[in-house]
């Protein structure tokens, strides 16, 4: 069985973790010698996955095909010709022709408010070779840009649709389509570090430059006060309940944002805080251990919220965006999820600290419900080729 993953993220460890979960999940369901896996990148950098069945394929790369090349190609593709010359894009043909499945990894609104056109150029390329992409629990809406949305729409006439949110459920209903809702790929991981990285008992933070990349935060950045106010309250939080803080790396490779971290670290100390620490984070296990491993986290990041409530671990969500309101509501854990913007004077991080403690040891049961649903959509697939059901 050959399997096509197409537009994979990296250079963030939370995309790291929901394409290695996906990985897992086909070797799981389809355990052969002779299945394999070709990766696409959307992103530079890769998953390192350790398997010889897994193949990063970057002779693909748009920047080989060219803009002329491209823009021919999608020009002549409304006509209802395959106008293909390059090298690279016709071993891209190949590729898609020889998957038996193709799926396009678990990721965020690409299609949406970033308004990715490598994402959708990668995706409009496979439809027109006569592909069906599945899209494995993803953030799915409309953009602002009526010829984006004219390629979206064919991508997704042409493809099986699975979301991890209900403003994507809802939105896609209403322009016609009918996807499935589902989870976040990332609650079906496997972690493998048994051991603490980290020896002491503390306290994660996981902060970013939101106004570097998200769309909304370009437009209207966050406010210093904000980011002096949700520090204050770690501070406090980690004095209060003697724990140390851990500023935990998201980003990596060239995307690693340094001069944040340390200057997060210097501000915790100049407010008192004894013990701060920025460890180096080599791989998603280890990502995942740190949280698996904390007394509480408070994250900026969507899948640093995700792994907190997979390991049962009390947080707050830092909100930038829906997705994470969205995880926190169907966790039923909406009281530990507040949008950044909205913060004030009156945030207490120690009352999060408090009710997500009781919290989510409530929802053991819930979470590992949600666990088993983030396999769903190869669940389906398998019993859709094979019969077999898992």
């Amino acid at each position: 069985m050959n399997f096509l993953l197409v537009n994979q993220h990296t250079l963030n460890f939370g995309d790291d973790i929901a394409g290695t979960s996906l990985i897992k999940q086909i070797f799981k369901f389809f355990p052969s010698e002779n299945t394999t896996v070709q990766i696409v990148y959307n992103t530079p950098g890769s998953l390192k996955y350790p398997d010889k069945r897994v193949v990063d394929r970057n002779d693909v790369l748009l920047k080989d095909m060219g803009r002329v090349q491209i823009f021919l190609f999608m020009a002549f593709s409304l006509l209802g010709i395959q106008f293909v010359y390059k090298e690279s894009l016709k071993a891209y043909k190949r590729m898609v022709q020889d998957a038996d499945v193709i799926l396009v990894s678990p990721g965020g609104a690409n299609l949406g408010m970033y308004k990715d056109w490598r994402y959708l150029i990668k995706l409009y390329m496979v439809v027109v070779f006569k592909g069906r992409p599945i899209f494995h629990n993803n953030t799915i809406e409309y953009s602002n840009n009526w010829l984006f949305n004219i390629f979206e729409k064919i991508i997704l006439n042409n493809s099986s649709i699975y979301v991890r949110e209900m403003r994507s459920y809802n939105h896609l209903q209403e322009k016609g389509f009918f996807p499935m809702r589902g989870v976040d790929t990332a609650f079906s991981f496997v972690e493998e570090d048994t051991e603490p990285l980290i020896s002491e008992n503390y306290l994660v933070f996981i902060p970013t430059n939101l106004d570097d990349w998200h769309p909304n935060f370009k437009k209207e950045p966050l406010s210093n006060k904000v980011k002096k106010i949700v520090l204050k309250e770690l501070a406090e939080l980690s004095k209060q309940e003697n724990l140390s803080i851990v500023i935990l790396q998201h980003m990596h490779g060239s995307a690693t944002e340094n001069d944040l971290y340390d200057e997060c670290k210097r501000q915790l100390v100049g407010l008192g805080v004894k013990t701060v620490s920025i460890p180096k984070i080599e791989s998603c296990y280890q990502y995942d251990n740190v949280i698996r491993n904390s007394k509480f986290v408070a994250s900026m990041r969507y899948h640093g919220v995700v792994m907190a409530i997979k390991n049962k671990t009390p947080f707050c969500s830092l909100e930038y965006e829906n997705k994470m309101a969205e995880v926190c509501r169907y966790s039923q854990l909406m009281d530990l999820n507040i949008k950044l913007k909205d913060i004030d004077e009156s945030f207490n991080l120690m009352s999060y600290y408090t009710l997500g403690t009781k919290e989510v040891s409530e929802r053991v049961a819930l979470i590992n419900k949600i666990e088993d649903m983030a396999t769903a959509p190869l669940k389906q697939l398998k019993y859709g080729l094979t019969s077999e059901i898992d």
